[in-house]
Parts: structure tokens; sequence; C-alpha cells
């Protein structure tokens, strides 16, 4: 089955209706499909590139998908000339893939609301990035390597209260260089498999760039690292059928010193199997930021509600993430991609 995952199609067509926090290519973990201990989709691989040996089918070589997110203060309905324009994000993924290497390109435009009282001034950004993920496996074992790699750019404080000017200053104006904002990284993860049972971790700055030199410190590995533990069923029965239920779970924390870079989260995720190549998931997770071990707070945590169709080829995603202790704040996202 030809599986990929992202997050935003429809919020293309929606752009102009939907809200800070969301989920985004650049935060795959906080999406309840996606798990630095799941294995079987090509979207598992922007969790854990260890995932790339563990696909259930072979792709095809090139992918595409098409994301918007937004993320939505319900205080500012009414009050704004541009309400349904608050931090939204359009982004483009382009994929290569082959057996044991992925080349995927992240192209992304992102509207920053500014806290101006009475008008819609916003910081446009424009960001580019590379990442090539490689991966080995042996039985029950694989183990990966990614290495990423880009930067923005940026149009400052620009007052956009009409639609021509949404697409004006994303696409038809002058950006200038973001300082700061050059990233480098390169990480590794394993996943470790026993029948339904499975393992993973990955560690997203081995190796990073602060103050525009390249930095290794135990800090960064600790703040990067995510641990994770899944049980899913199996794609066939032991007859060899195909299960038409299949569940899978996930536990997994980020950060293994400091409460203030320490995250976890809980999902759950419900597939219908309808045929081979085609299928409906039903995910939720909760997920909570600064966590300390063993007390969990409901100001700092985010429940996700997603539901993602796939067919031979292609994959469409819509989902939304509420704040869990008021839900005053919402973030709508929806994704399309296409396998050739």
């Amino acid at each position: 089955m030809k599986r990929l995952f992202l997050i935003s199609l429809f919020s293309l067509l929606l752009a102009a209706a939907l809200p800070a926090y969301s989920v985004t290519d650049e935060n795959p973990l906080d999406s309840p499909l996606s798990s630095v201990s799941y294995t079987g989709r090509f979207s598992d691989v922007l969790a854990n590139p260890a995932s790339l040996r563990l696909m259930e089918t072979e792709p095809g070589p090139f992918a595409l998908s098409l994301m918007l997110s937004d993320d939505l203060d319900a205080d500012l309905f009414g009050h704004s000339p541009m309400p349904l324009l608050q931090n939204q994000k359009w982004s483009a993924q382009a994929s290569f893939i082959a057996r044991y290497v992925a080349l995927t390109a992240f192209f992304g435009t992102e509207f920053e609301r500014l806290d101006t009282a009475g008008s819609a001034d916003y910081d446009v950004h424009s960001s580019l990035r590379i990442e090539v993920d490689m991966a080995y496996s042996v039985p029950h074992l694989s183990i990966g390597l990614r290495v990423s790699g880009g930067n923005k750019m940026i149009r400052r404080d620009k007052t956009i209260e009409s639609i021509d000017k949404v697409f004006a200053n994303a696409w038809f104006s002058p950006f200038e260089r973001e300082s700061g904002s050059e990233s480098f990284d390169v990480g590794t993860g394993a996943i470790l498999t026993f029948g339904p049972f499975s393992g993973g971790i990955y560690i997203g700055e081995l190796l990073t760039l602060r103050d525009e030199d390249v930095y290794i410190g135990w800090d960064a590995i600790s703040e990067s690292t995510t641990l994770s533990v899944s049980l899913s069923a199996g794609r066939y029965t032991k007859d060899g059928d195909l299960r038409f239920f299949r569940p899978r779970c996930s536990f997994s924390m980020t950060g293994l010193v400091r409460d203030e870079s320490r995250s976890v989260e809980a999902e759950a995720e419900l597939t219908f199997q309808l045929l081979p190549e085609s299928s409906v998931s039903f995910a939720f997770s909760y997920l909570e930021r600064q966590h300390s071990l063993f007390s969990f707070d409901a100001s700092n945590g985010f429940v996700n509600f997603f539901l993602r169709g796939e067919g031979s080829g292609f994959s469409g995603t819509i989902g939304v993430t509420f704040k869990a202790d008021d839900f005053s704040r919402f973030a709508p996202c929806f994704a399309f991609s296409y396998v050739s």
C-alpha cells in the first residue's frame, strides 16, 4: 500500500478561514498518527529514519504532499479584520524514495500574527529545508541516520487585511534574510521490533548548529531524544486474511532531563482496512509540554483528533488540536499526499 502522511491540503483552500499551536512537518511527533516507534508507512520516516527499512509495502519513487495548518484564538473572532488568518502555515513536501535512502525537500510559508491591537499585522516567513534519511536493518532491528538543514526568509510587520494581500505577501513580494534562522542537524534513530511490540529511540540533535558553529553537547542530545514504545496489530491475520480492524497505540517521551524541555504523548489509532490499498483511520492523542515526571498539568496539554483516508497512491488527512484545559485555542490542519 502506498502510504504517506502530511498535514494540510484542504488548508490551502481554506487558508483564510483557519488558527499558534499546530502540527506541521517540523513537528511530526505532534500528530496522533506518528510515533518514533511506529513502522509500516512512509509517514513514519518523518518521525524516525529507522522506519525507512520497515515499510509494509514499497512506495513509489516520488511523493508530493500539500499541507495547511493554523492556530486560532477564539478571542480574536469579532475583534480582528482577519480572524481566520492568525498563525497559518502552508507547506509543500517533495520526496524521492529509494530502498535505503530518502531525500525530502520542505517548502513553507508561515504567517506569524503580531500582538497589535485592532489591526492585522504579520511577520511573513518563507522557509526551505532539505532532509536526507538513510536506514539499514537486520532481523528485529533497524537503525537510521538523518542529515537536515535549511534557512528562512522574512517580510517584517506587514498589514494584511484582504485575501489578495495574503497571496501577494506570500508569493509575490521580496523577502530579506532572517538572521539566525540557519539550521543544520544530524540525528540518529533505532527501532526494535518483536511481534506486535516495538520500541524506538530518536536523537534529533546528535550534532547541531549553534551560533553558526557546529555543536555537540549533552544538553542538545538529551533535549532532542525521544523514547517510545508501541503495540500494534499486524496487517494480516494468522490465516493470511487482511485484518479489518487494526488498532495500534504508543507512549512517547521527549527530553530526558529538564522539565522545561520534556513532553509526553499518549496516542491511539484504529484503522479500518477496507482493501489492501484502501483504509480509513481514526486517531486520538494527548500531548503535554513542559511535563514534570509523574505529574500532569492540563494547562500545558493538547488534545488531538485526526481522520485519514487512504487509497491507491494517495492519502488525505483532516485534524484538529485543542488546548486541553479550556479549549480556547484550536488548530485545524489538512493534508493531501500523492505517491507516484
